[in-house]
């Protein structure tokens, strides 16, 4: 039978409900109480990423165009790398004006990553995305999210100039959005479009790495990408 206050299912030797706790008294319709069916209301859990442990700001690309509503994804965004996830949100926070005429000097590579990702790492610890504000903006179009084990980065390694070796990479993922699964890759860092962020953790993204290219000459590095993402699904 079942409970006639949460539907659940008892026994029928059971006086009162294990969940609920009503009387299951035999004044209760028998018919009643065999054939009522609980009202079940299937309410998505909120989303539940946790707290970034570091941020970037890319565009990411597909095989083809985006659908209705994803066309900001080709934009520059922000790329949240959570425990088990990678979140991507609309549009992308600014940053220092110091940072930005550094740069502008000339004076762009290691050093000012070193500040951005200091920078980034105070920022990531006042930020907190409440699962009620992750459905939010899930609904509304403005987040799409990956799983980890869902994501590969695709790794290239250049040809060694004067002995020095060095790499690119591509982060692919399979975006979970409101118009289904979204493919998409995005350069993490390139040598031919360096844009004086650094390399960045790579490692700390926590997603599988597989060698996708190998002694390239710098120029074919775009190349390789693009023959990379023309293999990933519509």
């Amino acid at each position: 039978m079942f409970c006639s206050r949460c539907g659940v299912v008892a026994t029928d030797e059971a006086r009162f409900c294990s969940k609920c706790g009503t009387s299951l008294d035999e004044d209760l319709d028998p018919l009643a109480r065999s054939t009522h069916q609980p009202a079940i209301a299937m309410e998505a859990d909120p989303l539940s990423f946790g707290n970034p442990s570091n941020r970037w700001w890319v565009p990411f690309m597909g095989k083809n165009s985006f659908p209705s509503g994803y066309e900001w994804l080709e934009q520059r965004n922000t790329l949240l790398v959570c425990p088990n996830h990678l979140v991507l949100l609309q549009g992308d926070e600014k940053r220092s004006g110091a940072l930005d005429i550094i740069q502008s000097m000339g004076l762009v590579g290691s050093a000012v990553g070193v500040i951005r990702n200091l920078k980034d790492a105070v920022a990531n610890k006042k930020f907190e995305l409440s699962g009620a504000l992750a459905t939010r903006l899930f609904e509304e179009k403005l987040m799409v999210w990956c799983r980890k084990s869902d994501a590969v980065i695709w790794r290239y390694h250049e040809k060694p100039w004067m002995f020095i070796k060095s790499s690119s990479e591509q982060l692919y993922c399979q975006f979970n959005s409101k118009a289904g699964v979204l493919h998409a890759c995005c350069i993490l860092w390139c040598t031919a479009e360096d844009t004086g962020h650094g390399k960045g953790d790579i490692e700390g993204f926590g997603c599988r790495i597989v060698d996708a290219g190998s002694n390239l000459p710098e120029k074919k590095v775009p190349e390789a990408m693009a023959a990379s993402r023309a293999g990933i699904p519509d």
